[in-house]
C-alpha cells in the first residue's frame, strides 16, 4: 500500500504563497487559550479543595461545641423521664392496690377480675351482656355446681350488671371460695 504522505504537500504547504491556515499568531492564542483554561481548572481545584477543608473544619467545630450540650439535653431528658415513669408506677400501684384492697362496701363475697373477659347471661353458651376489665372487683352470688363458672354482679356507669363469668377471669380468696353458694 502506497503512502499517503507525498513528499511533494510539504513543498505545497509551505511555499511562500501557500494558503495560509491560521499562522504563527493563531498559534500563539490557541496556546495561550489552553495554557489559560489548564490554569482555570488548576486554581478551581485548588479553591474547591480549600473550601471543602474549611466547610469540615466549620462543621467538625460546630459538633464539638454542640455535642456537650446534647448529651446534657439528652441526660436531662431521661431523668425527666425516669422521674415521671416512676410517679405514673407509683400512681397505678396505689390505684391497683386500692382496687385489690377495698372491694365495694357491699360485697361479702368479692373477687378481683385478673383477666378481662366476657360477662354471660347464663353459663358456658350463654349471650355476651358485657365485659369485665383486669383489676375490677366483682361480687360474688353463686357459682355452677363444678365450680367453673361464678355469677357475679358489679357496678358500672350508674348500671348494675349480673351476669357469669368463667372461674379463669377471677382471682379468688380460697376462704371466699368456699362461701359462694351453688346455685
Amino acid at each position: 500500500m502506497p503512502s499517503k504522505i507525498r513528499p511533494d504537500d510539504w513543498d505545497r504547504l509551505f511555499a511562500p504563497n501557500a494558503p495560509r491556515r491560521g499562522g504563527p499568531l493563531r498559534a500563539l492564542i490557541t496556546i495561550l487559550i489552553t495554557v489559560a483554561v489548564i490554569a482555570l481548572l488548576g486554581v478551581g481545584t485548588v479553591y474547591g479543595l480549600n473550601y471543602r477543608q474549611e466547610r469540615f473544619a466549620r462543621e467538625a467545630a460546630t459538633a464539638a461545641a454542640y455535642a456537650p450540650t446534647a448529651a446534657a439535653i439528652r441526660t436531662a431528658t431521661a431523668v425527666v423521664y425516669e422521674q415521671a415513669t416512676a410517679t405514673l408506677v407509683t400512681a397505678l400501684t396505689a390505684t391497683a392496690q386500692a382496687k385489690l384492697a377495698t372491694p365495694t362496701p357491699e360485697a361479702g363475697l368479692a373477687a378481683t377480675v385478673a383477666n378481662g373477659g366476657n360477662v354471660r347471661e347464663a353459663p358456658v353458651n350463654g349471650r355476651p351482656l358485657d365485659q369485665v376489665n383486669a383489676g375490677e372487683t366483682v361480687r360474688l352470688l353463686a357459682k355452677t355446681q363444678d365450680g367453673g363458672w361464678l355469677k357475679i354482679t358489679y357496678a358500672r356507669n350508674g348500671t348494675t350488671i349480673t351476669g357469669w363469668v368463667s372461674r379463669t377471669l377471677l382471682t379468688i380468696d380460697p376462704a371466699v371460695d368456699q362461701q359462694v353458694p351453688v346455685g
